[in-house]
């Protein structure tokens, strides 16, 4: 067996945290982001879900998506996203790993 949780007992809970690995020519600053946004995601889950909390969210998914399947992130929603967090209108911009997005995004769209 490869991966896969298992939880046992009354209360039990499985949870995997298992990702993908992102194509072998993805480059360092992609990587970056990649390590950033997985990193956000961990962090929002002390958040109160929110609608801004699930858009966040699927957004990150989206950027992590794309970058396992081809070694990218599409510009237009790096672009989005930076903004989102860059406002600082949600908890989720607040969170110290928001900024390391921010940042990761930003050496990618220049």
């Amino acid at each position: 067996m490869s991966g896969g949780a298992i939880a046992t007992g009354a209360h039990g809970q499985a949870v995997s945290h298992s990702h993908a690995a992102p194509p072998p020519q993805t480059d360092e600053a992609t990587l970056a982001l990649l390590e950033a946004v997985r990193a956000l995601r961990a962090d929002m889950r002390v958040l109160a879900s929110s609608g801004e909390t699930a858009a966040v969210g699927g957004e990150l998914d989206e950027i992590e998506g794309e970058i396992t399947r081809t070694g990218r992130a599409g510009t237009g929603r790096l672009a989005r996203l930076r903004e989102r967090l860059e406002t600082g209108a949600s908890a989720v911009g607040l969170l110290a790993s928001a900024t390391a997005v921010v940042e990761s995004a930003a050496q990618i769209l220049g």
